[in-house]
């Protein structure tokens, strides 16, 4: 596979209709997008979704990458904004969409019923964040980008950042603690 001058010259192939270049992009991309849709909107489906609107979005506005920035955080952020409206749009909470005949139960250990416990109770506690901080959150504990590579992503400064990322953990603490005040 070539190596490209630059993330910009990379763009601008894609786009142009060079299929090496926009397979590169496309695996270059698709895993952590994936999973940063995926985390947010807890629904396959949904993160597909936001995955193509993303890369649709990415095509279209290939003029407007400027290529100050990596392709990656550049892409992150047209994914999350678009995970972001998803949210605003969303009439009820997309976390409780969750259908228990369609997921039916199966026999499992207790380790495996406390281990689904704990999964229920971090995304009830995560459900409780504004989805501001959800992105945030997500992107520093699930993605393992800096403060300043979310504030690249979210258009905030890194002391913005920290300070959304301390408010996030907080109400996280203390909707952690109510859960397992109720056992």
């Amino acid at each position: 596979m070539p190596i490209f001058a630059n993330d910009r010259d990379l763009l601008y192939l894609a786009v142009g209709g060079d299929e090496q270049a926009a397979r590169q992009i496309i695996q270059m991309l698709s895993s952590h997008a994936y999973g940063l849709a995926y985390k947010m909107l807890a629904n396959q489906a949904d993160a597909e979704d936001v995955l193509q609107d993303a890369f649709i979005r990415l095509w279209k506005g290939a003029h407007l990458f400027s290529g100050q920035s990596k392709l990656s955080t550049y892409f992150y952020t047209i994914v999350s904004r678009v995970c972001l409206n998803k949210l605003k749009a969303s009439p009820k909470n997309i976390f409780e969409e969750f259908d228990e005949t369609s997921h039916p139960v199966e026999e499992s250990s207790e380790f495996d019923l406390i281990e689904q416990q704990n999964k229920n109770d971090i995304q009830k506690a995560l459900n409780s964040l504004t989805p501001k901080q959800r992105l945030a959150i997500v992107m520093w504990s699930q993605e393992g980008l800096t403060a300043q590579q979310i504030g690249e992503v979210l258009h905030m400064t890194k002391n913005g950042v920290d300070q959304l990322l301390h408010r996030a953990k907080a109400q996280l603490r203390i909707q952690l603690q109510k859960g397992s005040n109720h056992e």
